[in-house]
């Protein structure tokens, strides 16, 4: 079956007057100039691509990640499916790495300490890699193409996702064409200034690791000094809220550790792409209040003490995030 293009093109070639000629031609350049919309990336979709290729794709490779004024050089090596396993090892500076088995973390420092920890999410171990497929992203950023670039040997295709307002950061991410696993990504500020960055500098994919890649470099630190520290749902129990937390930062998980002290809490608002982790403890002590503000690099903390709670709210967003929420939660019970 011919395409319309060619049948037109044919029709164009035999077309005896300039009227019928015209009138071809106009066909095929409305035919082409829609066909060259319907090939152009959507930022949104190619988002919620890539989410899934760092979840299912088998990869290994280096790369360099700037944070805090210093850059730290890393490799990874990961086996995608229903169960993901993970390992990030440290190149540079002291020895340490973090190995991830579904939900399972297990941290090791340079001195062979360990901890062992649930996380509920299933997040990676890749630093800033957003979360970024919730489809209602499109209401608190702009996602824009922003053309093509080379990274670790591989043609990349850019999306921008640009904040509406100053409650959030920006991304620049270079997702490689193929597959759609994230390449490269810069966390800007409201000015667009890159605050973070990460960029792969060698990467193999498709390349599943082996076994011996996936465990810790000596596995009896998991049974000699690993301490568990996982959560558990509080179901329905949840004592406290933001009352005036920025627009689009709704409650997505509320857990508690599973042996912390009663009344406390770990909650977790997001817009869909930031996070902002929320704990609260009970706190004896002096009876007055005291607000703490830090940052570091895109992380930011506010700490509020009163004379009964301690509440700590930080996460990947900017101070006025993190200093809004913190100075609107509110008891919803007793706690």
């Amino acid at each position: 079956m011919r395409t319309p293009s060619v049948v037109l093109i044919r029709r164009l070639m035999l077309a005896r007057t300039r009227n019928e000629v015209g009138v071809i031609f106009g066909v095929i350049l409305a035919l082409t100039s829609t066909l060259s919309l319907a090939q152009v990336p959507d930022g949104a979709a190619m988002l919620a691509q890539m989410a899934s290729a760092m979840r299912s794709l088998d990869y290994q490779g280096s790369f360099a990640y700037q944070h805090a004024g210093r850059i730290d050089t890393m490799r990874v090596f990961h086996a995608g499916g229903a169960r993901e396993r993970e390992r990030l090892i440290s190149l540079n500076g002291p020895r340490s790495e973090v190995i991830r088995n579904g939900t399972q973390i297990t941290c090791i420092q340079a001195d062979d300490s360990a901890i062992v920890y649930q996380s509920p999410s299933g997040r990676g171990l890749l630093p800033l890699v957003p979360d970024a497929a919730d489809p209602a992203l499109r209401e608190h950023y702009q996602i824009t193409m922003g053309g093509n670039e080379r990274v670790a040997g591989y043609d990349a295709d850019i999306v921008d996702i640009v904040p509406l307002d100053a409650y959030r950061y920006g991304y620049r991410m270079w997702i490689e064409k193929a597959t759609r696993l994230l390449l490269r990504s810069v966390v800007t500020d409201s000015k667009r200034r890159p605050l973070e960055q990460f960029m792969f500098v060698s990467l193999e994919i498709g390349n599943p690791p082996d076994d011996t890649d996936l465990v810790p470099r000596q596995r009896e630190l998991l049974t000699t000094t690993a301490a568990q520290g996982d959560e558990i749902d509080l179901r329905g129990e949840v004592a406290w809220k933001a009352a005036n937390a920025p627009p689009g930062f709704t409650l997505r998980s509320a857990r508690r550790s599973r042996e912390g002290a009663p009344g406390a809490q770990h909650l977790v608002y997001s817009d869909g792409l930031a996070n902002v982790s929320i704990y609260v403890e009970p706190r004896s002590g002096r009876s007055d209040e005291m607000t703490t503000l830090a940052g570091r690099g895109t992380l930011n903390i506010a700490s509020y003490s009163t004379d009964k709670w301690q509440f700590t709210v930080l996460g990947d967003v900017p101070l006025a995030t993190v200093t809004a929420i913190s100075q609107s939660l509110i008891p919803l019970v007793a706690p």
